[in-house]
Parts: C-alpha cells; structure tokens; sequence
C-alpha cells in the first residue's frame, strides 16, 4: 500500500504543478462508498484528483481523467483510477466514464455523474456508479 501511495502522490504532484494553481474539491456519493477529492482544474484536458473514501472502511484513489468532449456547460471524460480499498493489502484499477454538468451561471460549479467498472487484483470485479458536487477554486 505504501508503494501505491508514493505513486499516486508522485504523479498527482506533477498535475498540480502543471494546473496553474487551480484546484478542485468535491465530495461523491458512489454505489460502493463516499468519496471525498481534491484535484486539478477539471477544465483542463488532462486532469487529476486524489480521493479519500470514507465509508465502512477507509481507502485512496487516484483518479486521472481525459476530456473527450469540453464545453463551458458540459465535459465529458474518461481515464482510470488505482485505488487501494482499507479493508484489503489489494489494489484496483477502475476505469471512469463521466459527465461534469455545470448549469449554473458561475461555472465553477458542477455537478459530476461517474459510473466505473473496477478491477481488484483479490475479488470478484464490480461496478460503481453515482453523483457528487464539484466546486473549482479560479
């Protein structure tokens, strides 16, 4: 788990150095926990977020994701996630397809949609979905 979280942290450094200072918080309601996250600019076209779930059991995921589609109301991404769930030494490997809507007038706003299918290296595979808020600091 240590190794995973140097890695995570190595590469999550270098996306914040490249954001130009604008960070992202946000909290997610997914299928299998509650996620709690702070990242790059989700506007950007390569962007990154550290997660901390904060369900039964407490685990940390990298997320790092791709705008396929970037609008000023709407992005549309994809990447993949490693993750290190807290009740297990085993890792996982997700792939995320998500929407960032931002309806409101100040568009720093949003209101993301994830769904994931995950891939333990110990168990079954499964797959997660759910909402959450995104607030980006400009």
């Amino acid at each position: 788990m240590r190794k995973l979280f140097v890695l995570i942290f190595l590469l999550f450094g270098g996306l914040v150095i490249n954001s130009q200072a604008q960070i992202a918080a946000g909290i997610q309601r997914l299928s299998s926990d509650t996620f709690v996250g702070i990242g790059t600019d989700p506007d950007n076209q390569i962007f990154g977020e550290a997660r901390l779930s904060t369900g039964r059991s407490v685990g940390i995921e990298g997320t790092f994701g791709y705008n396929f589609i970037k609008r000023d109301e709407v992005n549309f991404y994809s990447g993949f996630h490693l993750g290190s769930e807290g009740d297990s030494n085993g890792f996982y490997l997700g792939i995320p397809f998500g929407l960032l809507v931002k309806p409101f007038n100040s568009k720093n706003v949003g209101v993301s949609m994830e769904a994931s299918p995950i891939f333990p290296n110990e168990r079954r595979n499964y797959f997660r979905a759910g909402l959450g808020l995104k607030y980006t600091f400009r």
